[in-house]
């Protein structure tokens, strides 16, 4: 299914099913790329620890992200479309939430299971298509999904079911990939994706701000603004990566803070129900 808003990393991408997607996600779990030790060892306890450290000091907007959204719906119940390993589930239990998670590929759900027994917290995880969200309507206070719902085969149809889940005055916090971010700009000129260490996702949508707001009209309220404004090393190798980690970030990072906010990876949407 082609959708009508936004627009493609690569050509071709529309014509990707479900269940390449499925196969994908299951055969390169994300943030598995951050774990350099035995792979044998991915899921234990030195896994969590070593990659969780390296999360949060990376992507520590998610983090801000979640402690804001939290505090304004204490003990509320909460589902994570997209949880993959794990670690923002985590986050939303220790903010107090109770936590409810899907996600398309099991080898993921085993993961997050791991990672939410390792934390010592409370989440209640279960597969899920994203497009067939498996809650009765006017379930949840927060729907949340970083970075998933653009490389899902219809991104319209995951947004109508998020608005069906979320109750009314409920908030949905998603996270997508903006058009014109430093990552998406570098990833288009040098034809090598620096989000992944693995093949590329088969479906990857891109939005600007205009697009946003009318993939999210039907909620009454939409607020759009830029994240991950910081430049992240790529786990990729090669003369293109070592470009990348050696020379632009460490580059891009010092630019003023006021440049940066306009180039951010991250497009945040928070739309009311």
């Amino acid at each position: 299914m082609s959708d009508t808003i936004g627009s493609y990393l690569w050509k071709g991408s529309d014509e990707k099913t479900i269940d390449e997607v499925r196969r994908y996600w299951t055969d390169n779990v994300n943030t598995t790329q951050f774990w350099s030790g035995d792979p044998r060892q991915i899921g234990s306890p030195e896994f969590y620890d070593t990659v969780g450290a390296f999360i949060r000091a990376n992507y520590e907007h998610r983090y801000r992200l979640i402690a804001r959204e939290a505090g304004k719906y204490p003990g509320g119940k909460m589902l994570e479309i997209g949880c993959g390993a794990g670690w923002e589930s985590v986050a939303w239990a220790q903010a107090g939430m109770q936590v409810h998670s899907i996600d398309l590929s099991e080898a993921a759900l085993e993961l997050a299971k791991g990672n939410v027994a390792h934390n010592k917290v409370k989440a209640d995880l279960q597969w899920g298509n994203a497009e067939e969200v498996p809650f009765p309507d006017n379930t949840f206070d927060i729907v949340a999904s970083f970075g998933v719902l653009h490389q899902t085969q219809s991104t319209e149809k995951a947004v109508s079911e998020v608005k069906r889940v979320l109750k009314p005055g409920g908030e949905a916090v998603i996270t997508l990939y903006y058009k014109y971010s430093w990552k998406i700009l570098l990833t288009q000129l040098g034809h090598v994706n620096f989000e992944f260490s693995h093949e590329d996702a088969p479906i990857t949508r891109l939005y600007d701000k205009k697009q946003l707001r009318d993939l999210f009209k039907e909620f009454s309220n939409v607020e759009v603004f830029l994240d991950y404004t910081r430049a992240t090393p790529s786990p990729r190798t090669g003369f293109l990566a070592g470009l990348f980690n050696y020379v632009f970030v460490p580059l891009y990072n010092v630019l003023p803070k006021g440049i940066r906010n306009r180039f951010g990876h991250a497009a945040v949407v928070i739309a009311k129900k």
